[in-house]
């Protein structure tokens, strides 16, 4: 759980020190907190609580009347009355209106979002944020042949059947959660641990742009921010914090995403874990959280089953209005020959085998199992490993 944000926590901008800010509007007031050198989103939350949820007033009031609010000190009070903060807003803004962006503040998120302790003052983001129900998929960068299809799979049902897919667009499994989104047409946010004009990772560009055509991009930290070991905490706070419910495939026994997933639980979001062969790493931290209470799922409907009831009615209506195209999706299958699906059910139990193991527990010859297999590969059923085994995909 994220308590108050030590200095080498929280973010730093170089904004340099003395001001006069009272003719700061609104949303440049929210803009400047959410900027401010010193000052984390907790103390952010807890300036505005005090002066009545209106930053103008922050940015206005004394030096002394500020030093009363708990959490704020000499140095954030200097950093809150820094002449440079307007010329900062300034060019910030023509910053903002050059990439295309918008800044929202926190009034503007949905309610979720906005009730999480923690909560930013704004986002920088590349579009509208589209309509709940939010459900964020995370976990391993380096996910098996089998945590890519289920991840896919359940992301494409999810967003067919009108829930909005939430990630943080990092490799493996949070890319796949996005791609399965933008496959079915549905819609998918993604927050990142950076500026929203710096892409991290950097060969997610295509996928980033295909997002902000498709979906939304969001951000708390200001343009230019670079991502660090500090911000993909911060990030995950938000994928979970806008969500329902947060669906962890394939996680080590410590990392990123049993930090979203401990964030979820802190924040009241209901946790799902897939589980996986006891024997695979990427498998150990959706175990773990199985085991201290996380939901085991076998595939998106048990996500939308255990999620209707804590629904909306307008959440509902969404959903409604999507079913149709969930159905189709089912409907799209593959045919297979008599000798595929006997190495289908071969592979299905999670086995990792090799073409003559195949052909050992299939009883086929050599070509038979071989020209099969590339059927198989080629309609995307199974994939062959670097170490030559095949499995299920």
């Amino acid at each position: 759980m994220i308590k108050e944000l030590p200095h080498s926590f929280v973010r730093s901008f170089n904004l340099k020190v003395n001001s006069s800010n009272e003719n700061l509007s609104k949303d440049d007031a929210f803009l400047l907190l959410n900027a401010v050198q010193k000052l984390g989103p907790i103390t952010a939350t807890r300036l505005l609580k005090e002066f009545k949820g209106d930053p103008t007033r922050i940015f206005s009031s004394s030096k002394a009347e500020l030093l009363k609010t708990r959490g704020i000190g000499k140095a954030a009070v200097d950093s809150l009355k820094n002449t440079q903060n307007i010329h900062w807003v300034k060019k910030e803004r023509q910053k903002i209106e050059t990439h295309k962006f918008s800044f929202l503040n926190k009034e503007k998120f949905p309610l979720a979002l906005q009730e999480i302790y923690d909560c930013p003052a704004g986002l920088y983001v590349t579009g509208d944020i589209p309509q709940g129900p939010y459900v964020a998929i995370v976990g391993t960068r380096i996910p098996s042949i089998y945590g890519r299809r289920i991840c896919r799979e359940v992301a494409v049902d999810l967003a067919s059947n009108g829930f909005c897919i939430v990630s943080g667009l990092a490799r493996g499994i949070d890319a796949e959660a996005h791609l399965g989104a933008l496959e079915a047409g549905g819609k998918t946010i993604a927050f990142l641990g950076s500026g929203l004009d710096v892409i991290y990772p950097p060969e997610h560009l295509d996928l980033y742009r295909r997002i902000r055509i498709n979906g939304v991009v969001a951000s708390e930290f200001p343009l230019g921010h670079k991502a660090n070991r500090n911000t993909f905490p911060m990030r995950n706070r938000l994928v979970s914090g806008i969500s329902s419910a947060v669906v962890v495939i394939e996680s080590a026994s410590a990392g990123g995403s049993l930090i979203t997933a401990q964030l979820a639980a802190d924040q009241g979001r209901h946790v799902y874990a897939l589980p996986g062969r006891v024997d695979q790493a990427t498998s150990s931290g959706c175990h773990k959280l199985i085991r201290e209470g996380a939901t085991l799922i076998r595939s998106s409907q048990d996500i939308i089953d255990d999620l209707l009831p804590s629904l909306s009615e307008e959440e509902l209506n969404l959903i409604s209005k999507s079913s149709s195209n969930s159905e189709k999706l089912k409907d799209s299958s593959v045919t297979l020959n008599n000798d595929e699906k006997k190495i289908i059910e071969i592979l299905k139990n999670g086995c990792l085998l090799t073409i003559d193991e195949i052909c050992s527990a299939a009883n086929l010859k050599h070509p038979i199992v071989s020209s099969n297999l590339i059927m198989l590969e080629l309609n995307n059923l199974i994939g062959k490993r670097n170490d030559g085994k095949y499995e299920i995909s």
